[in-house]
């Protein structure tokens, strides 16, 4: 049996082919458009992954969220044009590469983030942390992984989010969201932290929602920004608070589920300067390199199969990976 999982219409499109359950092929349509995070599949990625199953088509589709929930989202958020757009489900957006043929099955957007780290994994047990942008409704979540059993034992949805909330700023300080976070961490090294860190923490409440919705960006900033040191400064107060925000998630985690394995997946999980704090937290980590929507199209994979994946891709550069070698 040949399953798919998919990523795609969002960031960083990307295929991942199972053949009896074993992976034969993942990769990324940037790889070959050279489009940084491309949104959209190919005709190339497509042949390349029928090729890779001995040019066998997918027998199971399973796409990496759910998208008439999105669709709500959507909906409730005001993004109109994208909501009504029906080319953008995946049954009609699949058959412009003929791909309308096999059964799609649908993964909840975080469920796909949680099972692609958890499944890859070297733990039988772990609690899942996944942080990003948003996903469906849900932008952070904590699972207790067991096996190949996944739960979910808290979650908080839009319009708060601490990945929006990092790359509003990042637009605020003329960088593009959603593709230059990177650039903001690097500035906050540069930065004074306390001259703007009230301002800052003054989106969140105490009880981890924001006060505003941050989807369109910082649209109440009313103090100057003139130069480079006034950005960097803003970056050093978004990346304290954002190291703030994040701890408290995590902390949240070590109270709800017990164990001392830990998996970090999300957009977020990208920040490595925040993931040094998380190494005296947990005796075992674990991420994958591209802890973002790409590979959700493995872990949507995985979890339709209900399948464990010894992982033997590179280790994530932006957290420390610790486990037991004799697992």
């Amino acid at each position: 049996m040949i399953v798919w999982g998919v990523n795609a219409l969002n960031h960083d499109a990307s295929i991942a082919v199972f053949d009896s359950g074993k992976l034969k092929f993942w990769k990324r349509n940037s790889e070959i458009s050279k489009i940084s995070q491309d949104d959209n599949l190919s005709n190339q990625l497509i042949k390349e992954a029928i090729d890779s199953a001995n040019q066998q088509g997918p027998s199971v589709i399973v796409w990496y969220e759910k998208p008439w929930l999105k669709k709500l989202r959507q909906l409730y958020a005001g993004q109109y044009h994208w909501a009504l757009d029906h080319k953008e489900l995946p049954s009609i957006y699949l058959k412009t590469f003929n791909l309308a043929y096999p059964k799609i099955y649908y993964v909840p957007h975080h469920l796909s983030h949680a099972s692609a780290g958890f499944l890859t994994s070297p733990f039988e047990e772990a609690t899942i942390v996944v942080l990003d942008a948003l996903g469906e409704w849900e932008s952070a979540t904590i699972w207790c992984g067991k096996g190949t059993k996944i739960s979910k034992v808290w979650s908080r949805s839009y319009p708060t989010s601490l990945g929006l909330f990092y790359s509003a700023f990042t637009d605020l300080i003329g960088l593009k969201p959603i593709k230059e976070e990177h650039i903001l961490q690097k500035y906050s090294s540069l930065g004074d932290t306390n001259r703007y860190v009230d301002k800052v923490r003054s989106y969140w409440n105490f009880d981890w929602t924001l006060r505003k919705n941050l989807h369109k960006g910082i649209t109440d900033w009313n103090l100057q920004i003139s130069n480079d040191q006034d950005r960097y400064d803003i970056a050093a107060a978004v990346q304290l608070v954002f190291e703030e925000q994040a701890m408290k998630i995590f902390e949240r985690a070590k109270l709800l589920s017990p164990s001392n394995n830990l998996v970090y997946m999300g957009g977020c999980a990208m920040n490595s300067k925040f993931n040094q704090k998380l190494v005296e937290l947990y005796d075992g980590i674990w991420s994958l390199p591209v802890p973002g929507d790409s590979s959700s199209a493995i872990g949507a994979a995985l979890y339709y199969q209900q399948k464990r994946l010894e992982w033997h891709g590179n280790l994530a550069k932006h957290i420390e990976i610790k486990y037991n070698k004799t697992i």
